[in-house]
Order: structure tokens, then C-alpha cells, then sequence
């Protein structure tokens, strides 16, 4: 189809749009669900992924890369590029209230359909790396059925998923909620909500119950309407697309970013802007309506704030750690629509944690002869980090990952020349065959290209993942008729400051069917690490014979490098994909694919993937990857102690199976950082008034803690002890509490006197014992008190008190080895 086509089909489109606008408000939602659903006129917004340009892109396929752009680069001594920060604007406040209050009035989004994708088109010509080898994994382990789905394990019954699945639940359904194809599915996990963050809808759920709270429900263009671009005529469209969501452990704020799509003669020709949110620090992570969100807006063309680029920035990426945003994308011409580059942005934490104005740092034309496509910017969560980083797939070869550094991120940033990182073999993926695919091969889901999804560095250790083609061996190929996607993900050692990255493992998640007509596909996925070491991945599963479901698996610390288990396929689609919204060649699916950790237990982990979740329609289904349990066997040493103690050691030693294990957190994070669950235990019985209570519980190993007891009072017989991990796990042992030494009895006695040597009637003396017990004596005519059946052996504290009288020295600490009748008090008059 050529661009003048593109071009009337496109405005033929916005007509409609437009006449939907003018239609009374009960009319304009049905038949907007309808024209969503129906409509056959949008085809130029197909809004695949990469992104929003119209056909235009086509032509610049084979355009070279522009990378000429750099005039007066300064660079430190080592070749690094100093960057040149620039101030922008200060934040607009909405409180989260104020927010939903704007989506009941809001006009309906001026958002096509479909958007459409921009493509750079240089993937396709890139070489193999000659030092890639083509194998499967690192370490090359040749055990193809721990790669694979289920039904071709070749009887690895000893293969289980790593993360078994608690609760899921559906996010949002189809572009009736959305308005948008793909979703760009988004989402993350915080301290009591799990945010979904899709084109078209901002959407909060309880974690506990997976059920939406209704705190915020919103179109992603109402939720950032205040820092988006004015609409340019005469098309006078705006709307928001790239959703990326994180809840930063350190700062305890949600901060979400998104671009948006201003268009004047057609879809995204306009260059457009970066849209940030941060939620407030009162919320403490938590949102309800009071929130206050600051929102800030970067105008990504700019050079020193002055307008010059005339780019449009796509598929922007976002890292997060204690001093900056990392920000990076891919470059189109604004107005022709070309791919020119790769961009990245360093954005000063601490100017949109204060209200601002924000200050960023742009780094412009990446590539070279080599350098990262679609960079991403790394999470992480170490308070002391001094560097960041942005990771990518290599312009300029197959087998290869292309990683910058960033100096002083938090004050004037610099940035490393590309850092080349050699990895197995790799090629671009094909779109994806569905069952109940109707429109051949332009009804296949775009499996997108090679391009990473997101990356995490915990430890010195950076994990990410992106789709590539196989052959049934699991090695690499971008030709073979048999080739099928898969999930190619990546464990590397980050040297600090300086040093070249190496692959500590890496591995391939596919299906080893000799045929491709009955593999399993595997496709846009993202990978995280918790703080046990235990990794899990989400992504998009379908193929000739297969729905299009939604996907996990992972792999235990302890197993062996380069491998996976099993994948669990956590939804059940029974429904085919044909969406006539969506005709394809292919049919857009999400651009993204996210999994996060909990930020309070660091062990359960959460992914939101896509899936078919009605004929013709999409669903986002969020699913809790649960932590291997503690250790169920256990062996407490002592088995049995004594009653009587304040304070005794119980060693807890357990068996690990199927990477059961105990787990506390690292120390709790300064402020404003929320504290970590920690391992807890707990005693049963007591029951009043017995003293039987843990003091405390001390972390030694995956397989072994310590409790201290305090047992009193406690009364003999077995009791049971249950340990709980962070995330709610239990696991219970007996000990036996034995009867206490039986210790010699005695008395304590003396007088109540006044200064002249007179005794004091009815003076009231107190003995309290050392676990807090208090027992009382009245002095008789003459003064005189008693205590019988004390215990001999303990300390003892006796008070006094008197009608008319004071004490000089009302309190006494007394060891009692044996009877004592020396107890005096003396009153000051």
C-alpha cells in the first residue's frame, strides 16, 4: 500500500473517530465498543509496537543511520562522553482524587485503534558475531529437554516450574478498556497494590486478593492530560503510548513515564515529549485518592532546552536507581519518518523527587558503526550504586550485546563508548501462527525482533531477556523453514566502574518438536532476579497447534547453569485471535513484558503477560510467582530444654528439596525505604499464664536458623515451633520443654521504720521477681513484713510505700542465696 493510500484510509479513520465524538454520550459508547470491535478503516494506526508511525516507515528500511549529529562532545580522559545537563520545568500536582474526578468528564481519546508501528529495519541486516557460538546455553549443558514445554521433557520427571503460581487474576480485557492495539503490557508490584499500566488504561489491584480497589482507574491520556503535548493541527491529535511503571524500594514512590504521540498531518509526525509521574513520599508507597502525583514533562528533541532534533522518540525503556531515571529509545524523523538513532536520556532523581523542575541529560546517536538498538535503561536497587547502565541488542551483529556505562549519573553525567558483550548465538524471531488463525500469515501475532525487554543488575549481575528463532536443538537461525521463536535470556558479571561484562550463564527457553507446525512458541519476555538468587520469566506462548496464552518459568539459585524448568502455562485460552480492528500483516501484540519483585518479603515475584482472553480479544493476566517454601524437614538441636530459662539457642537445620530454603532480607534500607519482612517464629501453646516466647530469630543459612526461647515459666510437654519466611511460608518441628531444676526455697523479711527507730504499721512492700511477677506484704503494728517460697538462686527487687511517709531509698535489689531478715527500709520522717 503506498503512503498517499495509507494516508486516505488513515484520515478516513479519524473521520469516523471524529463523527463518534459528536454523538450524545450513551450513543458514543456503544458505538464506540462497536467501531473498536468492527472497524476495518484503521488500518494505518495499527498500533504495533515499535511504533506509531504510519507506512511511511517502509522507506526507511535501508536508510542509513544518521550519526552525524554530534558537534563540540566533551570527553573525561578516558574517552567518555560528558553530558550536558539541562533544567526543564518545575512539576504540576493532582492529587489522585482530582484525577478520576477528570475521567468522569473526559472527552473520549483521540488514540486510533491501531498505532502504527515504526520500524528501524536494520536488524534484518546485521552479521553474526564470529565469536558467537551456536549453542543453546552457557555453559553448554546439551540437555535440550530442560529447555522445553512440558509434553517434551523426555521424562525429566524431576522438572518442575521453579515459581509455582498463587494467585492471578485478569487485568483488563481488550481494546474495549484500552482503546488501543497492542496494550504494551506494563505492570508492577508494590508494598500493597499491583499497578497496571497499559496504553489506554492506569488501573490499581490489591495484591492480597487480586482484586481491583478502585483507587485508581483511569485513561493513560486523562491521567498525564496536564503535561502533554498541545495538539498540533490541523489533525489536532494527542495521545499517550509506551507505558512503563516501578515501584523504586528506595525512594518508596511509584514512578511511571510514558511518550506521547502529538500529530499534526499524520500519526506521531510531531516530536514528542516524555511524560513522567511520581507519586508522593507521604503515601509511603502506598496510593489511595489522596496521593499527590507531581507530573513533569521532558521535550525529548531538545539541546540545552532549544528545540533542534525534529525526532520522534519510540519505545522509550526506563531504569531506576538511587540517582537517576535511564531513559532510551529509538530515533524516527518526525517528519519523514525515517529511523536516524538511538537516543538515551539521564534524568536527576532527586529534581522529581522535589517537586523540580526536572533536569536531564540527552546522549544522542548511540549507534555508530556499532551501538545498542531499542537501548534499555537497568534497574537497580542498590543504595550505593554510582554508575548506571543502558543495555541493548548490537546494530551491528547477531551474538552480540552492546552495554553503556553511565558516570555520575546523579550530578553531570557522562557515558562510556559501546562496551561489546559476546553472547550464544542469536537471529531475529518470526511472527507467530495461532490456532484459529483466519487471516494466514498477515494474522500472525508480531513476535517484534530481537530487541531486549528490560534489564535488572542485583549483585553485580545483570539479567535480561528478548525473542529469537531456533532450530529443535535450540541453537540460533534466522533462515531454516523449521525455525521457532524462543526465549533467549541472559545472566552477565558487570565489573564495577571499568571492565568488559562476561556471560556468567545464559539460556534458551523452546520447544524441541522436530516440526514447527507442532512446537510451542515462546516470545517477548522479561526476567527478574530476587534476593535469594532465584529467577523468573514472563512471557507470550502460542503456535500452530496452541491459543495464545500467557507463560512462566524460572530457575532455582542452586540448579544447574544455563538451564530452566518447566514452563506453566497460566492461562487457558479456548478462543481464536482474528480481531478485524487488527488485520495485521501481523496483528500487533504487546511491545512489552514485564516481572517484578516484592518490595517488602525480596522473594515473591509477579508478571503481567498478554494473552487471548476472549474470541478475538486480549486480555492482561497478572500471576504471583511464589518462593520455594522452607525447608520442611527439620532438625532442632536441642530437641529439649529446660523450663525456667530467660534465655536459651534452639539451632534449626533443615533439608533443602525443590530449593526449599529459609530467607531473611538484606539490613532494611535507609529512609524513606520501607522495612523488609523479616523470618519470624513463633511458639504453641503458650497459654496464659505460661511464659514460653521466642526472643528472637537469627538468620544463619538457606537451611539453618537460630530461635531464642525464653522458658521461664513454661510448663512441660511438647510444643510446636513454626518458622515463617518473609512471604507468609511456614514451616513447623517440635521441641520438648522438660521440667526445670527444682530450686531451694526461702524467706525474706525485715522491718518498715521511721527516722526515730519506731516501726511503721501498713506500709505496703512489693517483691517483684525477674520475669516481672509481683507479690505484696503488709507491714504488722510493729513494722514488721514476711516473704515465704521466694526461690533461691534469683534477684529480686523490693519496693515500699507508706500513708504520710517518704523513702529516701524506696527500692532495694537483692540477690537471694539464702533467708534473708535484713530488709529494711527507713521513711525520711
Amino acid at each position: 500500500m503506498n503512503l498517499l493510500k495509507r494516508k486516505t484510509l488513515a484520515s478516513n479513520g479519524l473521520m469516523n473517530i471524529h463523527k463518534l465524538l459528536l454523538l450524545p454520550k450513551q450513543i458514543f459508547a456503544a458505538g464506540l465498543i462497536a467501531f473498536l470491535l468492527a472497524s476495518t478503516s484503521l488500518p494505518a494506526f495499527s498500533q504495533t509496537r515499535s511504533r506509531k508511525i504510519s507506512g511511511k516507515t517502509k522507506s526507511s528500511i535501508n536508510k542509513p543511520v544518521k550519526s552525524a549529529r554530534k558537534t563540540n562532545v566533551k570527553r573525561t580522559s578516558d574517552g567518555d562522553e560528558i553530558g550536558v545537563p539541562w533544567t526543564g520545568e518545575v512539576g504540576v500536582t493532582r492529587t489522585t482524587d482530582e484525577i478520576m474526578a477528570s475521567q468522569l468528564v473526559a472527552p473520549p481519546s483521540s488514540r486510533p485503534l491501531n498505532k502504527p508501528e515504526r520500524h528501524h529495519g536494520k536488524n534484518k541486516e546485521k552479521f553474526q558475531d564470529p565469536n558467537a557460538k551456536p549453542v543453546s546455553s552457557i555453559p553448554d549443558s546439551r540437555l535440550k529437554s530442560r529447555q522445553g514445554d512440558l509434553k517434551s521433557r523426555d521424562n525429566f520427571i524431576d522438572m518442575i516450574a521453579p515459581q509455582p503460581i498463587g494467585l492471578n487474576f485478569n487485568a483488563v480485557t481488550g481494546p474495549t478498556e484500552t482503546g488501543a492495539f497492542p496494550p504494551d503490557t506494563m505492570g508492577a508490584v508494590g508494598p500493597s497494590q499491583f499497578v497496571v499500566f497499559l496504553n489506554g488504561r492506569l488501573r490499581t489491584f490489591n495484591k492480597t486478593t487480586g482484586v481491583a480497589d478502585g483507587v485508581v482507574n483511569v485513561d493513560s491520556d486523562v491521567f498525564f492530560s496536564s503535561v502533554m503535548t498541545p495538539p498540533p493541527p490541523p489533525l489536532n491529535i494527542n495521545f499517550t503510548s509506551d507505558p512503563q511503571v516501578r515501584y523504586d524500594r528506595l525512594s518508596g514512590r511509584w514512578i511511571l513515564i510514558i511518550i506521547d504521540v502529538p500529530s499534526a498531518n499524520d500519526i506521531g509526525d510531531t516530536p514528542n515529549r516524555i511524560l513522567i509521574a511520581v507519586s508522593d513520599a507521604a503515601s509511603n508507597g502506598v496510593l489511595t485518592a489522596g496521593t499527590v502525583w507531581t507530573f513533569y514533562f521532558v521535550q525529548q528533541d531538545t539541546v540545552g532546552g532549544i528545540p533542534s532534533t525534529g525526532d520522534f522518540l519510540d519505545y522509550p525503556s526506563l531504569g531506576v536507581d538511587a540517582n537517576a531515571l535511564y531513559i532510551g529509545g529509538d530515533m524516527f524523523d518526525a517528519a519523514a519518518g525515517g529511523f536516524n538513532n538511538t537516543s538515551v536520556w539521564v534524568i536527576r532523581k532527586s529534581s522529581i523527587l522535589s517537586g523540580g523542575p526536572v533536569v536531564t541529560t540527552a546522549f544522542r546517536d548511540l549507534i555508530g558503526t556499532d551501538g545498542p538498538f531499542e537501548p534499555r535503561g537497568v534497574d537497580n536497587y542498590d543504595p550505593a550504586a554510582t554508575e548506571g547502565y543502558f543495555i541493548g541488542a548490537s546494530a551491528a551483529a547477531f551474538g552480540r550485546l552492546i552495554m553503556r556505562r553511565v558516570g555520575t549519573p546523579g550530578a553531570t553525567p557522562t557515558i562510556s563508548a559501546n562496551i561489546s558483550i559476546t553472547v550464544p548465538s542469536t537471529s531475529f524471531p518470526r511472527s507467530v501462527d495461532h490456532l484459529g488463525d483466519t487471516g494466514g500469515t498477515n494474522g500472525n501475532i508480531d513476535a517484534l525482533d530481537d530487541r531486549l525487554m528490560a534489564a535488572h543488575i542485583r549483585n553485580g549481575r545483570l539479567w535480561t531477556a528478548h525473542s529469537i528463532s531456533v532450530l529443535s536443538t535450540g541453537v540460533s537461525s534466522g533462515t531454516n523453514a523449521q525455525r521457532r521463536n524462543a526465549v533467549r535470556w541472559y545472566e552477565l558479571v558487570v565489573p564495577p566502574t571499568v571492565g568488559t561484562p562476561t556471560v556468567n550463564q545464559s539460556g534458551t527457553v523452546f520447544d524441541n518438536a522436530a516440526n514447527r507446525a507442532d512446537a510451542r512458541e515462546y516470545f517477548i519476555p522479561s526476567i527478574m532476579v530476587s534476593g535469594q538468587g532465584h529467577a523468573a520469566l514472563g512471557y507470550t506462548t502460542s503456535g500452530t497447534p496452541f491459543r495464545i496464552d500467557a507463560a512462566t518459568n524460572g530457575r532455582l539459585v542452586g540448579d544447574t547453569l544455563g538451564t530452566t524448568g518447566a514452563v506453566n502455562i497460566y492461562t487457558t485460552s479456548s478462543t481464536a485471535y482474528n480481531p478485524p480492528g487488527d488485520p495485521g500483516p501481523p496483528r500487533r501484540w504487546g511491545d512489552y513484558s514485564f516481572t517484578s519483585l516484592d518490595p517488602l518479603d525480596d522473594m515473591t515475584m509477579w508478571t503481567i503477560q498478554e494473552y487471548c482472553n476472549g474470541t478475538n480479544t486480549y486480555g492482561a493476566r497478572v500471576a504471583k510467582l511464589s518462593a520455594p517454601p522452607p525447608p520442611v524437614v527439620l532438625t532442632p538441636s536441642p530437641a529439649s530444654t529446660a523450663a525456667g530459662q530467660p534465655s536459651v539457642n534452639i539451632v534449626i537445620t533443615g533439608v533443602s528439596t525443590g530449593g526449599s530454603a529459609f530467607y531473611n532480607p538484606p539490613a532494611d534500607l535507609a529512609p524513606p525505604a520501607l522495612p523488609f519482612t523479616r523470618i519470624t517464629a513463633s511458639i504453641t501453646p503458650p497459654l496464659a499464664p505460661e511464659a514460653l516466647a521466642v526472643n528472637s530469630v537469627t538468620y544463619n543459612s538457606p537451611t539453618q536458623v537460630t530461635i531464642n526461647l525464653n522458658t521461664t515459666s513454661a510448663t512441660p510437654g511438647v510444643k510446636t515451633l513454626t518458622i515463617t519466611n518473609p512471604d507468609g511460608q511456614t514451616t513447623n518441628t517440635s521441641i520438648t520443654i522438660l521440667p526445670g531444676p527444682t530450686a531451694a526455697q526461702v524467706s525474706a523479711s525485715g522491718r518498715v521504720i521511721n527516722n526515730a527507730g519506731n516501726g511503721i504499721a501498713n506500709a505496703s512492700v512489693f517483691v517483684t521477681t525477674e520475669t516481672g511477677q509481683r507479690r505484696v506484704a503488709i507491714t504488722n503494728a510493729f513494722g514488721h513484713f514476711r516473704f515465704d517460697n521466694l526461690l533461691a538462686g534469683q534477684t529480686y527487687i523490693f519496693t515500699v510505700t507508706a500513708k504520710r511517709h517518704t523513702f529516701g531509698s524506696p527500692s532495694q535489689v537483692i540477690d537471694l542465696s539464702e533467708d534473708r531478715d535484713d530488709v529494711i527500709f527507713i521513711a525520711n520522717n
